[in-house]
């Protein structure tokens, strides 16, 4: 596959997974590797990934994820109520396909990782940026390793508002911060991407200051 189409085409899939197509769990295992040659801090590697094949495990994290999807959007799905054929609506329509159809998604797989340094007075924002500059690194490595392979998936975090839950469903201890969520399958047959929109270079890139010169 073309580098730059690699990456300027390997978008969050949802609709455009196949929820009856199996899946080869040497292949994910080989994304996986792939997934973990992504810089970390201090190469300390003190992650986790749980991957979870278990149909009854996949359905309780579901309901605790569709528990949580409820609570941010006020108690019902919004998709059916947005005028259609708008971005918007479109955006809202995959959220809650997904939203519905989680505890189908073959493969549930959560990266966390273990914070390495000691804290200080006031290092919450070092703290956060270098906790999960040291996982999403390898999260987008997976995501591109699972697109090479007619793989996709989305990073999802919905289910932190039920963090506590997950960690006692899955037995994670204390140390460990789960840093998103990915529902993995296979892309249905033929599906193809195109790069996404995006606002120009010169409207979000500004050089030597924010109100600097565009670059």
């Amino acid at each position: 596959m073309d580098i730059d189409y690699l990456l300027t085409a390997t978008p969050s899939a949802r609709k455009s997974l196949d929820l009856a197509a199996p899946v080869d769990l040497g292949e994910i295992r080989d994304c996986l590797r792939i997934g973990l040659q992504a810089a970390n801090g201090s190469n300390q590697q003190s992650w986790r990934w749980l991957v979870i094949t278990d149909a009854s495990l996949r359905a309780q994290i579901a309901a605790l994820y569709r528990e949580a999807y409820l609570l941010r959007v006020g108690g019902q799905l919004l998709a059916d109520l947005l005028p259609a054929g708008t971005p918007e609506s479109r955006i809202m329509s995959s959220t809650e396909w997904l939203v519905e159809n989680m505890a189908n998604v073959p493969l549930l797989i959560i990266p966390c990782y273990e914070a390495y340094l000691p804290r200080i007075e006031g290092d919450e924002s070092f703290h956060r940026a270098t906790l999960y500059g040291s996982i999403f690194p390898a999260v987008w490595n997976f995501q591109l390793a699972l697109h090479t392979r007619g793989y996709g998936t989305c990073i999802t975090t919905l289910h932190l508002h039920r963090e506590e839950e997950v960690r006692s469903l899955l037995g994670i201890p204390q140390a460990y911060t789960q840093g998103c969520l990915l529902p993995v399958g296979r892309l249905r047959a033929g599906r193809t991407f195109s790069p996404a929109r995006r606002r120009p270079v010169d409207e979000v890139v500004a050089r030597d200051g924010w109100d600097g010169p565009p670059l």
